[in-house]
């Protein structure tokens, strides 16, 4: 963290990203970090390759984030921040050579995490990647305010499941005490996060919901997501955060799977979800993906029905090595 504080204090451009369809932890740490170099009087260019969610519109600094490389084409940063993104890939970058990098500082929490940047902080206790920003925040010594706080315990809440996931530690608590003794409030970002979806939401959730499958012992749930339902919905992937959870409800499933379609209809996005002891990131793993223990996802080329009967395979295994 001091390293990542000098060399903040020697850079006066700053480019910041983070990975494809980004979720709560994503948008909330990218704000954070914008909003901690303002009190250092810099600015940052804020990019990510997919539009944000509706429900994280009402964080502080979100209209900032440009989606196109318009206007920045060509440019060199002093330094580029990379939050919640186990490698370049998943960013849609590394966006050379339409940008250059002088440095590149890879902040995470991701077990998979590849360590691709020149200082890599990775700490994989943390419940998500803006707990590590409130630490750099306090190594930093600069004063915790209420728009900063307000991104910060948006993504612990997104990436905890609301304190209901495994990654709930004494820490994310602790921080999140602080955060609503600054002012924030849990039941007014609860209601952004959790109530304010848009219908195509819902529409789209009742046509994955209807290709639920079980498997014969029923600890295996699945969904999957067409690019012929987002056309119908008028909608996108940026709208099926927590779809994933409706099977992982289902009593008695262990491990949870969202089967999206790509576009091009010729590979697959796989989401996985599990209950300890199943790690699903040495699941996602053997497809070269990754993640964390309970929480992980992968690409898989190929047509549904082989791509379901890969997963499928690994899955069964690794169920049957914990007694599943």
């Amino acid at each position: 963290m001091k390293e990542i504080s000098r060399a903040i204090d020697e850079a006066e451009s700053f480019f910041l990203t983070s990975h494809l369809n980004p979720d709560g932890d994503a948008v909330g740490s990218i704000l954070a970090l914008k909003c901690l170099l303002k009190k250092t009087g810099r600015d940052a260019t804020l990019f990510m390759t997919n539009t944000i969610p509706d429900n994280f519109k009402f964080l502080p600094g979100a209209g900032d984030i440009i989606h196109k490389m318009n206007g920045i084409s060509g440019t060199t940063f002093d330094l580029a921040i990379v939050v919640d993104s186990t490698d370049w890939e998943r960013t849609g970058g590394p966006f050379e050579p339409s940008l250059r990098f002088n440095r590149v500082i890879n902040i995470d929490h991701h077990e998979s995490n590849s360590n691709f940047g020149d200082i890599n902080l990775v700490d994989t206790g943390a419940s998500a990647t803006s707990e590590i920003i409130f630490d750099l925040m306090e190594t930093m010594g600069l004063p915790l305010e209420l728009d900063i706080a307000t991104c910060i315990y948006t993504a612990i809440i997104s990436d905890t499941g609301g304190f209901t996931y495994s990654n709930s530690s004494a820490r994310a608590f602790e921080i999140s005490e602080k955060l609503v003794r600054l002012g924030v409030e849990p039941d007014k970002i609860a209601e952004k996060v959790n109530e304010s979806y848009p219908v195509s939401r819902l529409l789209l959730l009742e046509m994955a919901l209807n290709t639920l499958e079980l498997s014969a012992d029923k600890t295996i749930g699945a969904i999957t997501i067409s690019q012929e339902m987002f056309i119908k919905t008028n909608s996108g992937p940026q709208i099926i955060e927590g779809f994933i959870d409706y099977p992982r409800f289902i009593s008695g499933v262990r491990v949870a799977l969202l089967y999206r379609e790509l576009p091009g209809g010729e590979a697959y996005k796989v989401s996985f979800r599990s209950r300890n002891p199943v790690d699903v990131a040495k699941i996602a793993s053997y497809f070269g993906g990754g993640g964390h223990m309970n929480a992980s996802g992968c690409t898989i080329e190929g047509k549904l029905p082989d791509v379901k009967k890969k997963v499928l395979e690994v899955v069964v295994a690794e169920l049957e090595k914990v007694g599943g």
